[in-house]
């Protein structure tokens, strides 16, 4: 099968990707942005997000979710309080919003990264790992990504 890449307004992908996922569906896009770094890169990896049925959220999911605000991201829980997430972006050292657990519209169950046809589960361990260690280093967070960053402005990402 062959896949064609459209690029669409956020609003309007945003909305078709909500209708999908209130039908059942499980939808796999490309990510756009820079939030998730170091792990999930900008215009190299997708996502593949399925509803969340119900389910009450965890703290380390990733989901897709319309925050406090209004806006749209794909970003871990990291913290629960009664029905309120705070989210933050893995590549967001300090920046938080905050999203009611009826604004969650799904859940991250894998990405396929550095186009590989193979999908990186959030259950598998490598995922779960990377999560834990990540999450504890957030105090750290900051200078990592500055290297991080400064790492790919002399080795750019080409696949």
């Amino acid at each position: 099968m062959e896949y064609r890449q459209v690029h669409l307004k956020n609003e309007i992908f945003i909305h078709n990707v909500a209708v999908l996922l209130r039908e059942g569906l499980s939808v796999r896009f490309v990510i756009r942005g820079w939030s998730m770094r170091p792990l999930i890169e900008h215009e190299r990896d997708e996502a593949l997000i399925e509803p969340y049925k119900n389910r009450f959220p965890r703290r380390g999911d990733v989901v897709l979710a319309q925050t406090a605000n209004g806006d749209y991201v794909l970003h871990r829980i990291v913290r629960i309080a009664g029905n309120i997430c705070t989210l933050q972006g893995d590549g967001n050292p300090c920046r938080k919003e905050v999203c009611s657990t009826t604004d969650i519209l799904g859940v991250a169950v894998g990405f396929y990264r550095k186009r590989n046809k193979s999908l990186l589960r959030t259950d598998a361990l490598t995922w779960k790992l990377y999560s834990w260690i990540w999450m504890k280093l957030l105090p750290l967070r900051a200078p990592l990504l500055f290297l991080y960053r400064r790492w790919r402005s002399i080795f750019p990402i080409d696949c």
